[in-house]
């Protein structure tokens, strides 16, 4: 009874939300694109927002991601609902012809199960979502860190999570909305993750819960070390290509033509190696940048890869690392991401970015 209150206040919402935007092309990186898709994080209570949009505007980005977190939006599912900032950015993205990925985050107390999210009451507040920003809102990354207790409010549970997935997945596609729902958020974890699980294995676990028509899967790296370009070695799972053994679990379980994002990207700080604190230094943050993005862009199963964030967290929010900050368009790398952006399609540079080509790209293996 409570969660059918509930959904009544979210559905009665979600009609008084609808349409404010202009249309997005389907993006770059998008299931079925032979492209790959740049993008930028933009942090929705982080300061320098104005410079943020007018930086992403710049850039010419494919992609543009915010966290929205949903207990901060409807702390109860009576609260006067602020759109404000977020209609600022999808206004921006809009008009710059930006596709946009929300991820969802934190879900509140009031929509949560003992075993997770209620799926019922975040596909309501999800088809709010789409109908008040059609187009422009083009994918939703369901519960990032879903592999971790703080990514999904619960103890991690690949069984859990799938069954959330599919339930949302299903009532989305029954009313005609056609979000790319971006499954796990899995955040790369040291080899002892405690009370969270090593993404292999959470993968693992939804293939064995039955998902097995999961269109994309992203990775998001917190602490990293080592070059790019460095192999696994030993132990250490928290460098760049641990997307190859991610994708390996793809492979083996017949899901080769589903696609990984990259959905946040940190860099080697010291964190994990004292010798990496230089690449602290934005000089070395741009090399290391540079080399990584031509290195996701090589692989055909990478759709899309979110390089960095165009201005900072709010410090009185979550714990947040942004090593590779953007903010103010001042950092080094600024110029070289809208060069690459720009490689991305040289032929028409004054053509709006985020678009589908007629023209397969044919990204080149390492």
């Amino acid at each position: 009874m409570r969660f059918r209150r509930l959904f009544s206040l979210l559905l009665a919402i979600l009609l008084l939300s609808f349409g404010i935007l202009p249309a997005v092309q389907a993006a770059r990186g998008a299931p079925g694109s032979y492209e790959f898709g740049h993008g930028a994080h933009i942090n929705l209570d982080g300061p320098q927002m104005e410079q943020a949009l007018q930086l992403a505007g710049s850039l010419r980005l494919d992609w543009l991601t915010a966290d929205l977190s949903w207990s901060a939006l409807m702390p109860d599912p009576t609260a006067e609902l602020d759109f404000s900032v977020l209609d600022q950015v999808m206004k921006t993205a809009g008009q710059n012809q930006i596709a946009v990925m929300l991820s969802i985050t934190q879900p509140p107390a009031w929509a949560m199960t003992e075993q997770g999210p209620n799926a019922n009451l975040t596909a309501v507040f999800i088809q709010m979502l789409a109908g008040r920003y059609p187009d422009v809102l083009q994918a939703i990354e369901l519960f990032p860190g879903a592999n971790t207790p703080a990514g999904w409010g619960a103890a991690p549970n690949p069984a859990a999570y799938w069954g959330m997935f599919t339930a949302v997945q299903t009532r989305l596609q029954e009313n005609g909305i056609g979000l790319i729902l971006i499954a796990g958020g899995l955040e790369v974890l040291p080899t002892d993750p405690g009370a969270s699980i090593n993404e292999v294995d959470f993968l693992r676990g939804l293939y064995q819960a039955g998902a097995n028509n999961l269109p994309v899967v992203s990775l998001r790296y917190a602490d990293l070390t080592g070059q790019p370009a460095d192999p696994a070695q030993g132990s250490e799972t928290r460098i760049l290509r641990r997307y190859e053994a991610v994708r390996q679990v793809m492979v083996d379980n017949n899901q080769a033509n589903a696609m990984l994002w990259i959905t946040r990207l940190g860099l080697p700080d010291g964190t994990i190696n004292p010798g990496e604190i230089q690449i602290r230094e934005a000089a070395q943050q741009s090399a290391w940048l540079s080399q990584a993005a031509a290195q996701l862009r090589a692989q055909l199963f990478i759709g899309m890869a979110v390089m960095a964030d165009l201005n900072a967290a709010n410090p009185a929010g979550p714990a947040h690392k942004t090593a590779n900050l953007l903010a103010g368009g001042g950092h080094p790398f600024s110029k070289v991401y809208r060069e690459i952006i720009q490689q991305n399609d040289p032929g028409i540079l004054d053509a709006p970015p985020g678009r589908v080509k007629t023209e397969a790209f044919n990204k080149l293996r390492p």
